[in-house]
């Protein structure tokens, strides 16, 4: 599932959640699929973060952190 996917299903968990009358059984696999759901957001996140990041050698040795163009 793509990030937005992810989000737009933990959306919906915690809505479920928030309801009164939500079964513990159900409540449970709704927690463990939301941290899943979590999990996978952020493995997303890192990785275009990685894509977008890139260190940049300067003359003098030193490095600084640019922007991915490709």
């Amino acid at each position: 599932m793509s990030y937005e996917e992810d989000l737009s299903r933990i959306e919906a968990i915690v809505a479920e959640l928030g309801r009164d009358d939500v079964a513990l059984d159900r409540a449970l696999a709704l927690f463990e699929e939301g941290v899943e759901r979590m999990r996978s957001a952020s493995k997303a996140l890192e990785r275009a973060e990685a894509q977008v990041r890139v260190l940049i050698e300067r003359a003098d040795g030193t490095f600084e952190l640019g922007h991915f163009d490709g």
